[in-house]
């Protein structure tokens, strides 16, 4: 999924999005480039409030959990690496294998350690060469109905 900016700033989130605590006021400035594209390595929603982690301006070595509103989706194909989990909380995600397999993934990630930024890095690695260029549905499946006989 890849997605561009087209604000970095908090005045134009909607009121469900700002938290002081967590640092998102109107006044906060994103590191983001307007106008750039950015991959979706994992989503977040909760509540009618989605948030994608992406690797900003600032990356250096984990994706950060940004304000959905601050993006269109330019392109809306899922990752092939992507897993979908509800949690009984009602919080919907989706990301790669080891952000679900360890519940701890993200802190950890976060926090440095060498084995989970191992694993980022090479998770970022294959999702930024995916090909998203695929023929139309029906060139798709006639060039199937011609592999399978029956």
């Amino acid at each position: 999924m890849i997605v561009r900016c087209i604000a970095n700033t908090g005045e134009v989130l909607p009121e469900n999005y700002i938290d002081p605590a967590r640092g998102y006021t109107k006044k906060v400035e994103l590191p983001l480039t307007v106008g750039k594209e950015y991959v979706v390595y994992a989503i977040r929603s909760w509540q009618g409030i989605v948030w994608y982690y992406i690797c900003d301006d600032n990356y250096s070595y984990y994706p950060i959990q940004t304000p959905a509103p601050l993006f269109e989706v330019v392109d809306n194909r899922v990752s092939k690496y992507w897993q979908f989990m509800l949690d009984p909380n009602g919080v919907l995600r989706f990301a790669f294998e080891q952000w679900f397999t360890d519940p701890c993934f993200y802190d950890k990630l976060t926090d440095q350690e060498e084995a989970e930024v191992e694993i980022f890095e090479k998770v970022k690695e294959l999702m930024d060469a995916e090909d998203f260029t695929l023929p139309p549905l029906e060139v798709a499946v006639e060039k199937l109905r011609e592999t399978v006989s029956v």
